[in-house]
């Protein structure tokens, strides 16, 4: 098996278990719909909870959609050029975007995540340190995802221009 066989399979574990969120985020919405208008208690945690969620599933599922090819592109200029061409500037939009982006964010993700666990940082009460963990984290089986891609991207550049 391929290391970017490999990659897809965490990609589409991580997006099975991110899809659970969205049942949670449901529930939590529907708690707070029932405590506010049914009997006029609002809750004070279910905003924070569903930001947190939110969030996680929305970063957490990155790699996944990746793996899907369901990211949004514009390709009207793209679709008019050679797929070698294509190729190419995929290559390249990957190298000079994408990879220095995602070892920021894994990079000051991380920084901010460990400064956070060492000031035991609190919310509204509450640890928020361990959700700090979820940008480096998300970003990093995101980053793992477009190495697979980079991969199949060069493969696919050998045989176009090996025929």
């Amino acid at each position: 098996m391929k290391i970017e066989d490999y990659i897809d399979r965490i990609s589409l574990w991580s997006g099975k278990i991110v899809r659970w969120l969205v049942l949670i985020l449901s529930i939590i919405v529907l708690i707070e719909v029932i405590m506010r208008y049914v009997f006029n208690n609002p809750t004070d945690w279910e905003f924070d909870a569903a930001m947190w969620i939110y969030s996680t599933m929305f970063t957490g599922g990155a790699a996944y959609v990746l793996l899907i090819k369901e990211h949004i592109r514009v390709d009207v200029i793209l679709n008019k050029l050679s797929q070698r061409t294509q190729l190419v500037l995929d290559l390249i939009y990957y190298i000079v975007f994408f990879f220095p982006f995602a070892f920021v964010m894994i990079g000051w993700g991380t920084k901010i995540a460990i400064s956070s666990t060492l000031t035991e940082e609190i919310y509204l009460g509450e640890p928020i340190h361990p959700w700090r963990y979820v940008i480096p984290g998300a970003f990093l089986l995101l980053l793992l995802q477009a190495v697979a891609e980079f991969i199949r991207l060069i493969k696919s550049l050998k045989s176009v221009t090996a025929t």
